[in-house]
């Protein structure tokens, strides 16, 4: 008889270790949960960037004329940055209700006078600066262009055709490889510009 009486002792006390599993189980958890919420009470630095430009804006715009325009990217944060650009020019024709796009490629139709000293353009389409963009400075030194012109031997198409350029800029802080997660997906080019770009740039991430 004794035997059996020790089998259903150890019968009760099963559920009891299972309730003790899951208690143990439920304050791990909840600990896990906490210390996430404190990881999102910390503070992190301000990431603003602001685009400034001196252009006056003419009536038209005579193929090989330069026109003065001057793109400044100030850094209105609080962090230091790396900065990227991409133009996107357009070229477009309207005829009452209908509009058609002409070719418009920057180095083609569209003549810019590219500092490539102090940016690159990468594979991405994007052009990089190669410097640090500090809080409150501006890259007015080192504009990725100032002025900008049409082809001079454009068809007749062009002639009644309206230009706009927009210019797209991104930013993101220099702390280790963090443009590399931002930009590229966390991958590290192993080849062609952005390997050049890429190496410049770690040199100067902090």
């Amino acid at each position: 008889m004794k035997p059996k009486k020790k089998a259903v002792y150890l019968l009760w006390l099963l559920p009891l270790f299972f309730v003790l599993l899951l208690i143990g189980s439920a304050t791990a958890y909840a600990a896990m949960m906490m210390s996430d919420e404190k990881a999102n009470l910390f503070q992190i630095g301000n990431l603003q960037t602001k685009v400034k430009e001196i252009f006056t804006e003419p009536a038209t715009i005579k193929p090989n004329e330069s026109v003065i325009k001057k793109v400044t990217v100030e850094n209105t944060g609080t962090v230091n940055q790396f900065v990227r650009v991409m133009l996107h020019p357009e070229i477009r024709l309207e005829s009452g209700e209908s509009t058609r796009l002409l070719p418009s490629k920057i180095g083609e139709e569209v003549l810019l006078d590219l500092n490539f000293t102090n940016w690159k353009f990468g594979e991405d389409g994007y052009y990089y600066y190669l410097n640090v963009l500090k809080p409150g400075e501006s890259n007015a030194a080192e504009n990725l262009f100032t002025e900008i012109k049409l082809k001079n031997d454009l068809g007749l198409e062009y002639h009644k055709a309206a230009f706009s350029l927009l210019i797209k800029v991104e930013a993101i802080n220099c702390s280790q490889y963090a443009y590399r997660d931002a930009w590229w997906q966390g991958d590290t080019p192993s080849s062609g510009v952005l390997q050049a770009i890429d190496k410049q740039l770690a040199e100067k991430a902090e």
